[in-house]
This record gives C-alpha cells, structure tokens and sequence, in this order.
C-alpha cells in the first residue's frame, strides 16, 4: 500500500507528530509513506519516501519532516497533481480548509489541522491553542515594557496577527490581553476606538492594544486619528511565531488523539473521512465529499 501525506499551513511540530506516529505505526506493514511537497523553484509537485532515518527523535526539533505546501500552487494545479498521485492508495490531508481534492482518485483523510480553529464541526484545531498561547505571550512582552516606560501620552500598541478578516484567533487573542479589535477599519470601528482612546486618556492610562489581521493594513489607521496626540506602534506576529517548535500541551494531547485515529484508518479499509474532534474525542465522518471544504 502506498499512502501520501500533505500538510498545508502551521502547526508545525503537532504535525511532525502525526507524521512520525505515522511511520513508526506501519513500519512493519507493507506500507510505504510519502510526503507529498512543492519544489519551491519549478513550483512542481515533489514525493519523497519517509522512513524512520527522514526524522529526528525530538518533539522540539527544527526538523519538521514534512514541508509545508503551498495552498494557492495545489489548488492551481489540483488536475496535474491528481494524475501524478493516482498511483497513491490513500493521501492524508493535513489542515487545507480550502484545498481541492476532488480530482483525486485515492482515498482521502482530512485532519484538523489550523492556527485558525476553523474546521466546521470540529470544536478544537491542532494548532490553535499554540497560536492563542504564542499571541498572549508575545503581546504580555510588549506591557511589560509598556508598563515601565512613561511617555506622556497613549502609546497605541497595533498588533497584527495572521489572517483574514474575523476569527476565533483573532477575537480570543484579543479577550485574553483586554485588547480591542479591528477587522475592517470601517467607520464605526474608527469612532469606537476613539471613544476607547478618549477613556485611556481620562483614565491617565499610557498604552493600549489594538488587535488586527492581514485585512488591514496598520499604517492606514493613523490618519483617522489626527485629533489625538498618540504613539503610534506597530508589532508583527507572524505564522512562524503561532505555529512554533513547542506545541502547547493542550496540542500535545490533541496530536496524540489524531495520530491515533490517522493510524487506524490508514490500516483499516474505511472510505475516505474527515477527523473531528468533539467533547475531547476524535470524531470520523464518512458522509462527506473532500475538496472545497
């Protein structure tokens, strides 16, 4: 049997989990694995047989073992790609909301793999929880330093995080640091956070956060706001710093629960299935068809 592995986005060291669960798992089945990736050059589908000797033995490696595929390169050339994986019995599908899979003859898995907590019908992402905890961290940094230095006004602290538009990310990222949110910069957004500045102001309080995503661009708000004498910062948190070498354990017992189910339905001759996790549980669901999800 042959089996391919795709993974699309973060998370990386919850992924490399799965995937060496993976390999340790059918070791001594007839089995070989493939990681399927993207020459980063040509741009062209790329399959690379993993064994034990593709990985290192640390969890908090750098090592990742399965790099991390363009989701814009497959989807524009999802028929290529399928003729070239029709000799595949089965391809496991690593996060990919939006990747289509539908001209792919194998069977297909679709873990819950994303920063964004995304999944309909899954309550948790591997992922999510090492993002959320990474923003926190990140943003408590920069109070730290806020909190010690006096500058006699509102230092407004904008902080842009990865995505588009609103998410679970985004709007829990925000409640956990007591920061404001902007996903559109709209007109009523503008006036709310002048209010929010106008309260810091009466309040004597020094600094501030506002969370935004990749919809908005940080340098486009000042000029709403030339009525106040502010400081404007900007802090970049990018998707390296969300997905990370070290998942959070709650992601540790995810990835645990994933692997567990990635491996028995590798080794089993159930259809093609989408892995959901609901009340701390994995989830299969079978009536579904993969791509566009």
């Amino acid at each position: 049997m042959k089996i391919g592995v795709v993974h699309f986005g973060w998370a990386s060291a919850g992924t490399a989990q799965i995937v060496r669960s993976l390999i340790e798992g059918l070791s001594l089945q007839e089995t070989t694995i493939y990681g399927i990736e993207c020459n980063r050059v040509s741009k062209d589908i790329e399959l690379k047989e993993m064994t034990k000797k593709s990985f290192s033995s640390s969890l908090g490696s750098e090592s990742y073992v399965l790099s991390t595929f363009p989701l814009d390169v497959w989807n524009e050339k999802s028929l290529v790609i399928a003729d070239e994986l029709s000799a595949l019995d089965k391809v496991i599908v690593l996060g990919g909301n939006e990747v289509e899979t539908k001209h792919l003859s194998s069977k297909l898995l679709h873990v819950p793999v994303s920063i964004f907590n995304n999944v309909e019908g899954s309550q948790f992402t591997l992922g999510y929880d090492t993002a959320l905890n990474a923003i926190v961290e990140n943003i408590e940094c920069v109070r730290d330093t806020a909190s010690s230095l006096s500058y006699g006004k509102v230092r407004v602290f904008k902080v842009q995080i990865p995505g588009f538009g609103s998410s679970k990310l985004l709007i829990n990222s925000a409640l956990a640091v007591e920061a404001e949110v902007m996903t559109k910069a709209s007109e009523e957004e503008i006036e709310h956070f002048k209010q929010h500045i106008r309260m810091k102001q009466a309040n004597q309080e020094e600094y501030t956060f506002i969370l935004m995503n990749h919809s908005i661009d940080p340098a486009s708000i000042d000029g709403h706001f030339d009525e106040f004498d502010l400081d404007w910062r900007t802090v970049d948190i990018d998707d390296s710093q969300c997905g990370g070498p070290y998942p959070t354990a709650f992601d540790r017992v995810i990835a645990n629960k994933l692997k567990n189910a990635v491996i028995e339905w590798s080794l089993s001759n159930e259809p093609s299935a989408q892995l959901l996790i609901q009340d701390n549980q994995v989830e299969f669901k079978t009536n579904l068809v993969l791509g566009g999800i």
